[in-house]
């Protein structure tokens, strides 16, 4: 896991697979991720697994941002945690605002 800030967003970038025993480094990522006022994408392009925990650390995530008036996105998810998040409708939950309204 990675974090990066841009000129406009902060960029979280998690691979391998989140679940119980890794969704806590994720929780604690974005939210570090959030103490500044910058919008946050998670990228998760090499993420290849994810279940209910890191569903759960997602919608949390996107509940704080709220609070915090910011906002939280996912980005490039495949395969099984694009299914994952669209079953769920995580994905249109986290969906990325279109482009220039980051």
């Amino acid at each position: 896991m990675s974090i990066a800030e841009t000129a406009d967003r902060i960029v979280v970038s998690v691979g391998g697979e989140c679940d119980m025993s890794s969704s806590d480094g994720l929780a604690s990522a974005l939210d570090a991720a959030m103490e500044s006022a910058l919008p946050v994408e998670v990228d998760l392009a090499e993420l290849r697994f994810l279940d209910s925990s890191g569903i759960h650390v997602l919608v949390t995530a996107y509940r704080t941002a709220q609070s915090r008036r910011t906002t939280v996105h996912v980005t490039r998810a495949t395969g099984m945690v694009a299914t994952v998040l669209e079953l769920t409708g995580v994905g249109a939950l986290l969906a990325p605002q279109p482009q220039g309204e980051w």
